[in-house]
């Protein structure tokens, strides 16, 4: 595709496929399954059904952090910084616990619980 195109520039660019790749990377460690690496899922959060709804929901707000933190960077040379990724993942998971607090739900850590164990495991290595 052209370069300077939005497609480019999102997803076929070196650095753009290095983020991605490395997003596709952590969720798969994330939720110990495989994840296609294409546009649409990465991109648009278009997932396959063959998700549970938690795992949805987990894979649907790491992505939306990971597109935050790409659009609010896209200008710089390099890619966003592993830790800037993992906060804005970690700003997510609170607003979905106050969220589900407000609505008296329980399924904040069957839904959460994989990430947080990821990290746990990122941060011992």
């Amino acid at each position: 595709k052209l370069s300077g195109s939005y497609y480019h520039m999102w997803w076929t660019c070196t650095e753009a496929k290095k983020y991605w790749t490395r997003i596709h990377m952590w969720l798969e460690k994330m939720i110990k399954q495989t994840i296609d690496l294409k546009p649409e899922i990465f991109l648009l959060g278009i997932l396959p059904e063959s998700y549970n709804k938690e795992l949805t929901y987990l894979i649907i707000n790491v992505l939306t952090a990971a597109r935050i933190v790409f659009a609010q960077n896209w200008k710089n040379e390099k890619i966003p910084m592993d830790e800037e990724i993992i906060k804005k993942i970690m700003e997510r998971a609170e607003m979905s616990r106050l969220t589900m607090a407000i609505r008296e739900q329980e399924d904040y850590y069957n839904i959460w619980n994989l990430f947080y164990e990821w990290l746990d495991r990122r941060v011992r290595s």
